[in-house]
């Protein structure tokens, strides 16, 4: 298997670029939905947040992953299971009514930021 030869650095570059990738399209859907739903009251530096956001828990996920390739044998359907796992664990705080900063959460919060975390961790996958 190829897969078995991916060094930690390799997969870090892979999702660096993923996670390029997946915070343009992010970006583009907040800004869609922004104009589209006119949401307003998101917090400042929101746009920032969802960047990292979408590139960090890639680069994490890239580490887990070369690791389970490397030590177990069934290790790319263990980095499925648990990538979508978190995807959907993830999502609940988008349903809070409260943000973390202790806002409100504007109306349509969750529509806007549910699908950020599919499109990170099926673009992760």
């Amino acid at each position: 298997m190829i897969e078995n030869q991916i060094s930690y650095i390799q997969g870090i570059k892979l999702a660096i670029r993923a996670g390029l990738i997946s915070a343009g399209v992010n970006i583009a859907w907040l800004y869609v939905l922004e104009f589209a739903l006119s949401i307003s009251g998101l917090p400042k530096g929101f746009a920032v947040a969802v960047v990292l956001s979408s590139i960090l828990p890639l680069i994490l996920g890239a580490i887990v992953y070369v690791t389970l390739i490397k030590n177990f044998k069934k290790g790319e359907y263990v980095f499925i299971m648990l990538s979508f796992g978190f995807a959907i664990f993830s999502i609940f705080p988008s349903f809070q009514p409260i943000l973390p900063d202790g806002n409100a959460a504007p109306a349509n919060f969750a529509l806007l930021t549910v699908p950020m975390h599919f499109v990170v961790a099926v673009i992760g996958v």
